[in-house]
Parts: C-alpha cells; sequence; structure tokens
C-alpha cells in the first residue's frame, strides 16, 4: 500500500491536473487537435499516476506541460485557473488524498470506516444539540471531533474511536457559570 506521503503527492497531481485539463478543455472546445493532445496529456498523466509505485515525476512533466499549453495560449484569458492559496489547495488535496486513500483499503476496513464516521457525526451532533452547553466545551468538542476526523483520514480507527469516546467525555462535563457568546 502506498505510504501517506506518496498519497499526498498524487492527490496534488491530481488536483491540479484536473483542474488545469478542465480549463483547456472548455478553451479548446472547437479544435480538435487541441483535443487530441489533451486527451493523449491527460492520458498519460493518469498512467503515470495509476502506476505502481507512481511516476510522480513522469506525471508532473504532462502536468508541467499542461500548464505551458495555458500560459502559452490563454494567459489572459479571465478564466484561467490561478494556483490557490496554501489552505484552499490543502483542503481541496485532502479531498483527493481521501479518495486515493480509500480507494486502497480492503472493503472490511472501509466499512468500518464509514461505521466510525457514522458514529462520529451522530455523537457529535447530539452533543452540539446539548443545551446550555458551556462555549468552551462546545469549542472542546469541536477540537476533539476534529482530532477523530483526522485519526479515520489517517486509516488509524483506534484512535478515532478513542477521540469520539474522550469527546464524549468532553461534552459531558457539566456547564459553567460564565458562558461564551
Amino acid at each position: 500500500m502506498a505510504g501517506l506521503y506518496e498519497i499526498w503527492q498524487r492527490a496534488e497531481v491530481s488536483r491540479r491536473l484536473d483542474v488545469l485539463s478542465g480549463f483547456i478543455a472548455m478553451c479548446s472546445a472547437g479544435d480538435d487537435d487541441a483535443r487530441r493532445r489533451l486527451a493523449q496529456l491527460t492520458s498519460d498523466a493518469d498512467e503515470a499516476l495509476s502506476a505502481s509505485p507512481s511516476d510522480l515525476v513522469l506525471a508532473s512533466e504532462y502536468l508541467d506541460e499542461l500548464v505551458w499549453w495555458a500560459d502559452a495560449e490563454w494567459a489572459d484569458h479571465p478564466y484561467r485557473p490561478v494556483e490557490a492559496r496554501p489552505d484552499e489547495a490543502d483542503r481541496q488535496t485532502r479531498d483527493y488524498a481521501k479518495d486515493i486513500r480509500h480507494a486502497t483499503l480492503p472493503v472490511r476496513v472501509r466499512d468500518e470506516m464509514c461505521r466510525i464516521e457514522l458514529s462520529l457525526e451522530v455523537r457529535f451532533l447530539a452533543l452540539c444539540r446539548q443545551p446550555g452547553l458551556d462555549c468552551r466545551i462546545r469549542q472542546d468538542v469541536f477540537y476533539v471531533a476534529g482530532r477523530a476526523a483526522m485519526a479515520l483520514d489517517l486509516g488509524h480507527l483506534e484512535a478515532a474511536e478513542r477521540e469520539i469516546r474522550r469527546m464524549e467525555q468532553v461534552g459531558s462535563v457539566a456547564p459553567q457559570e460564565s458562558r461564551c457568546g
């Protein structure tokens, strides 16, 4: 199974390929030669990413060619995608990485992850709906729920379940007299 860093790198390249190839496809809608070139480049990049192990260097070269092509042909286009800010790029890449990671796991593990994720969501919403929940406790519940979600993203099922139990303990603390907001 691929390591998390390799999955993250594949996800970054895949995300950028998807965005840029979509833009080029829109811009080259009437040009059959350009469409064939785009199809070949994206197919080659996808093949490099799908290889076992992935050929990130080759996929990145295809991505660089797409970037060069878009810069040369459509640099001033009003809808030319720009690189996302680091936080947004990481959020988008995280979604891609989760999909890649999820696809590499056995069905039994994926099913267990879905069960834990559903449990997390139900328990989190139940805690958030408690009347009179102190602001600090609510913040702690959000924080611990985030840790549980992160553990799931990394495939650490035991850690996710431990964080869910911790979230329930934090949420069961009696409300304080001083409340925020």
